[in-house]
């Protein structure tokens, strides 16, 4: 058993730069933690505090309940996989994924015979006296990867490894990470800015932002509870309706419309409303609450147009995704909003209400 913590992680590299805050996670054998954030968030410098390129300025790192705290990142037993592959180019793939139990003195045949193993599994096996310079994108990062798992670490990291990748073969080789990392039975830490790959691997995932964990969770409860209106408007494609709207007693006022509260106390003067263009949907009936408006912009997306409506009585504009199957331009449109699916968030905070 390998369990990763992070007790306090903080980062400081002068008064003004701190990436990463006070930051607490555990993750069991098993569980893949995706952290998940735009750029500057704090997630590549968690990685490296993990892998041991950093120290913390305060709290600790433990891997399997010892402390790595002033370990050399070479005896901390992880493997990192990153962006750019990093393979020796004079060297052919057998010898690339060989590289670390080369460097523990391995006996030659054993050395061969995990190579093979871990080739069959990537299906790398007929490319394995090949150079990384006659290989394609996709095949360079089978051989990252091949690299890291041939050492059987008690920690994977991995470093936006797929950001290099076109995205069909980004697809392809996200369903390979996720068939693989299962059978390892290992914790695993994995950065990305590509909230599909969060969702689609992780048993878990981590929303950074400003240094902070913005919120913990399996993927399927950041989707349908985030915690604050930033994770609410980083999570989810297209992006969530986020709407500040004026409050009368109980209702939440959009345009000629009503919309009735949940039953929240200490309320706001003004309030956000947030609905996936998802949730919305053309209105058949009067069960949910329903508004109607005028459709001014058609983004078509294959199966569905992600159309933009102007609220009637107002200037506020909402998003749904509708049937590809008519023109909905100039269109007057009444739509349904799901009041299971709103979320309500304090304005000047972004918390949750």
């Amino acid at each position: 058993m390998a369990k990763l913590e992070l007790h306090h992680v903080e980062k400081q590299y002068d008064a003004k730069t701190i990436p990463v805050k006070d930051i607490s996670i555990d993750v069991e054998d098993g569980e893949f933690l995706s952290l998940l954030g735009p750029s500057g968030c704090g997630k590549s410098t968690l990685l490296r505090l993990i892998a041991g390129l950093e120290q913390p300025t305060k709290g600790k790192v433990l891997i399997g309940n010892q402390n790595m705290n002033g370990v050399a990142p070479g005896e901390r037993n992880i493997a990192m996989v990153f962006q750019s592959y990093a393979l020796y180019p004079h060297m052919t793939v057998a010898e690339n994924i060989g590289t670390a139990l080369k460097l523990r003195k391995t006996p030659t045949e054993e050395i061969k015979g995990r190579v093979q193993e871990i080739a069959n599994q990537l299906e790398l096996t007929h490319l394995l006296q090949r150079k990384p310079g006659q290989l394609s994108g996709g095949q360079r990062q089978r051989v990252a990867l091949g690299r890291a798992l041939v050492r059987n670490p008690e920690v994977f990291l991995l470093d936006e490894p797929l950001s290099n990748l076109d995205a069909l073969l980004r697809e392809q080789v996200r369903a390979q990470l996720k068939q693989l990392f299962k059978l390892q039975q290992k914790p695993v830490v994995y950065v990305t800015h590509d909230q599909t790959e969060a969702m689609t691997l992780s048993s878990k995932v981590a929303v950074l932002y400003d240094g902070f964990v913005q919120q913990l969770d399996p993927p399927s409860r950041i989707y349908s509870h985030p915690a604050n209106q930033f994770v609410a408007s980083f999570v989810g494609s297209p992006q969530m309706n986020l709407l500040t709207l004026d409050l009368e007693g109980q209702d939440a006022i959009l345009g000629h419309y009503k919309l009735p509260l949940p039953s929240l106390s200490n309320l706001p003067p003004k309030i956000v409303l947030g609905i996936r263009p998802e949730d919305i949907h053309l209105a058949h009936d009067q069960v949910a609450q329903t508004i109607e408006g005028q459709v001014y912009l058609v983004e078509e997306l294959g199966k569905d147009n992600l159309i933009s409506v102007r609220i009637d009585g107002s200037q506020i504009t909402l998003r749904a995704l509708l049937p590809s199957d008519h023109n909905w331009e100039g269109d007057r449109v009444s739509l349904t909003l799901m009041r299971s699916k709103m979320h309500w968030f304090d304005p000047d905070t972004g918390s949750r209400l």
